[in-house]
């Protein structure tokens, strides 16, 4: 399959690329810019340039997304999985008198509005017999198995949530899912966090793959492919 996956240089989208590769898919590896943080995913598409494909995408830039599809489509390149992976977390310890409003609007800019620009230009170009969407999603973003606190996160989620329900209802050809990947050692998970990415990337491959059985009618789940409530 070829996969589109942004937010690809670090954390669960390296995993994911990596994990990938392994497997002998193709992706098309997007990350924001060019700086230190990238030096893995460049390794790793030197090491197979036939399988990785480097864009530079910016979920929050309609313009470098439109860009990147117009890339693809001059080399006649075919999309079957969009994995929508870049997201932020910001004020997540902040109590409600100390958030500041700017950092909700960035929240949900990149982890709501972001997938929704890329699904809206590349999602004309998925074609294959297992056409997917990925929105990687929390359990931060389960209303009825919510906790307190970490206002922005949860909330973005829990839109995007809705996104991709509303992407199932309308696209019944198109599998669409939001996968809670679990807490994950990650810089976003933290030091904590019991998870490897690596484990997360392969089951989330396992059901791209049909080796997982989802339940197609129901798009929150997690990365073992178990339900997720809503």
């Amino acid at each position: 399959m070829n996969l589109f996956i942004t937010g690809a240089n670090r954390g669960l989208g390296f995993s994911l690329t990596k994990q990938a590769v392994k497997r002998g898919h193709r992706v098309y590896a997007c990350m924001r810019a060019k700086n230190a943080r990238q030096e893995e995913l460049t390794k790793l598409s030197d090491a197979y340039p036939e399988q990785v494909q480097l864009l530079l995408l910016d979920v929050l830039n309609e313009e470098s997304i439109v860009s990147a599809k117009a890339e693809l489509q001059k080399q006649n390149k075919e999309v079957n999985v969009i994995i929508n992976n870049a997201a932020v977390l910001n004020e997540s310890r902040a109590n409600l008198d100390e958030l500041a409003m700017e950092e909700g609007l960035l929240a949900m800019d990149v982890n709501v509005l972001g997938p929704v620009r890329v699904a809206k230009h590349f999602l004309p170009l998925l074609t294959g017999e297992r056409k997917t969407i990925i929105n990687i999603s929390s359990d931060a973003g389960s209303i009825s198995n919510t906790y307190g606190g970490n206002y922005f996160y949860g909330m973005s989620k829990a839109a995007l949530n809705m996104f991709s329900e509303k992407l199932r209802l309308t696209y019944p050809d198109i599998r669409v899912f939001s996968i809670h990947p679990g807490w994950m050692h990650t810089d976003m998970g933290g030091e904590k966090a019991p998870l490897d990415p690596d484990i997360a990337a392969d089951g989330i491959l396992d059901i791209l793959e049909g080796k997982t059985v989802t339940d197609s009618a129901h798009s929150y789940i997690d990365y073992t492919g178990k339900k997720y409530p809503f």
